[in-house]
């Protein structure tokens, strides 16, 4: 290692490059760039007489290994702590590294469990289709590191193949858009798709009813297609496709320049037409391209409306504080627009994101699509009058009652209460009393909030709409009541005056 470092630093290669040639770690590369050859040879023959630390534990280490030979250095590691709590002064890494040269000296090789597989049949034409997903470190031509993502769809029956890179991982809307190009590629869908448990397509196996994620949850309803999940202990089940993202990784992207994304799936595809889908395959000794050309018959159609609907439309849950979450951005809808489960449909038109209603289509919100990450894109309010000045629509306000004095006090009241939202305190004050049905009650709304020192434009409001009412609806005095029907002829009792008068006497 030593020598391959040295002659790869003559050659001009930098420490990172040496590291990732060599498929070392970087410290390794630093610890041995500027030693000496006679450095590294009096190191060498000190490494092979020095004394390691677990060697005082030599024995108990090797009866445990004899005995238990699938024991792991952890669990030995651990072992050796509960019986010598005091005296254990090395770290759990040494361990790994002794446990490894121990294994080796003494012939103690770790088992391995070998699972065995059986050979299954194919399935039938146009019945499955797997998917899985990969990444890769490149060069552009900067010689700058690029991560890349490829997104892999194999037909089971054909082996026939649709790869898509990108320079970013994937969610759930690309991981969708990515559906959206293979099927266009393929000609149609498949009845079913095998996947992996990823975090952009499942929260949750929940025991076999299996919980997806928002986004696709809504792209399956639309697309109609069956979902294999494979369990999370056994992704092997997915064979096929992992053999295809291997593939393309290695036989295509590993060594290749990075120069834009668009290049690089143009040449990818034309990789795929020369190799990948032109070439006979290993296990079926067919060429998938022959195979794909009887089997693209047998494949559902993906019609105009289901892959526009769902590339453009996907339904968002409205948060608690009237927001949905869409790339790591809130974007605000009007407050009131969320109740429990309430969604919304999230559409792009170029740059703007539109929140409608799911079933009416009525639109909530218009918010240009922010590019940052963490941001709170608010709704901009139509009553803000931005092309006004804040004195011209002053003035204005003013002008609707006559330039009364009692209206410019009552302003600066509602200024003073509201400086950061006397914008729309004014806009509101005007909209209500230009109101074809409101702006008669407008002086009467102004008098009552001056006595009663109300000075909001919410006030003002409630007042205004108070006296229009009075307005439309006069009070009439009420009928008196009569007495019921069963007393008109009931007369009261009258005593005798003389009862009074002997009544007084005997007091």
């Amino acid at each position: 290692m030593y020598a391959e470092i040295q002659a790869l630093k003559r050659l001009g290669f930098k420490r990172t490059r040496v590291a990732e040639r060599l498929k070392i770690h970087y410290y390794t590369v630093d610890k041995y760039w500027n030693m000496m050859p006679e450095e590294f040879t009096m190191q060498l023959e000190a490494s092979k007489t020095r004394t390691k630390k677990p060697d005082k534990y030599r024995e108990d280490i090797l009866a445990l290994l004899e005995e238990f030979s699938d024991m792991t250095a952890s669990q030995l590691y651990d072992w050796l702590k509960e019986r010598y709590p005091q005296r254990i002064i090395f770290s759990e890494r040494t361990m790994r590294s002794y446990i490894t040269i121990l294994r080796a000296e003494e012939d103690i090789p770790k088992p391995c469990k070998i699972r065995q597989y059986e050979a299954m049949d194919d399935p039938p034409m146009g019945y499955q289709s797997q998917v899985d997903m990969g990444e890769i470190w490149l060069e552009d031509q900067n010689k700058k590191r690029v991560k890349l993502y490829c997104f892999a769809m194999v037909l089971s029956h054909s082996r026939y193949k649709f790869i898509l890179w990108q320079t970013n991982q994937f969610t759930t809307e690309t991981f969708i858009t990515a559906h959206e190009k293979a099927f266009v590629f393929l000609g149609g869908r498949t009845e079913e798709i095998v996947y992996d448990q990823d975090k952009i397509l499942a929260v949750s196996e929940n025991h076999g009813d299996i919980i997806y994620t928002e986004g696709f949850q809504a792209y399956l309803s639309m697309m109609k297609f069956k979902v294999y999940l494979c369990r999370g202990f056994d992704p092997e089940s997915k064979g096929r496709v992992e053999a295809v993202v291997k593939f393309a990784k290695r036989h295509f992207a590993e060594h290749r320049t990075f120069i834009d994304t668009e290049t690089f799936n143009a040449d990818c595809i034309s990789w795929l037409r020369r190799a990948g889908n032109g070439r006979k395959h290993q296990t079926t000794q067919k060429i998938p391209a022959e195979i794909f050309a009887l089997e693209r018959d047998y494949l559902k159609p993906v019609s105009t409306y289901e892959a526009a609907a769902s590339s453009n439309s996907v339904p968002y849950q409205v948060r608690k504080d009237n927001t949905i979450l869409y790339k790591s951005n809130r974007y605000q809808v009007p407050r009131g627009t969320y109740k429990p489960g309430m969604k919304v449909l999230l559409r792009l038109e170029g740059s703007s994101l539109i929140l409608s209603d799911l079933d009416t289509n009525v639109i909530y919100a218009r918010h240009m699509v922010s590019l940052e990450k963490g941001k709170l894109v608010k709704l901009k309010h139509a009553e803000r009058e931005h092309n006004k000045t804040l004195d011209e629509l002053h003035q204005h306000v003013i002008s609707l009652f006559q330039d009364n004095a009692d209206c410019e006090y009552f302003l600066f009241k509602v200024k003073e209460g509201h400086k950061r939202y006397y914008r729309d305190q004014l806009s509101l004050i005007r909209n209500v009393s230009e109101q074809d049905d409101l702006k008669g009650s407008r002086y009467e709304a102004l008098d009552y909030c001056l006595s009663h020192k109300l000075f909001s434009a919410t006030d003002f409001r409630a007042a205004i709409e108070y006296f229009n009412e009075i307005k439309q609806a006069p009070k009439r005095a009420s009928p008196r009541k009569g007495l019921p029907a069963k007393y008109p002829l009931a007369n009261p009792q009258v005593r005798d005056i003389n009862e009074y008068k002997k009544l007084f006497r005997n007091l």
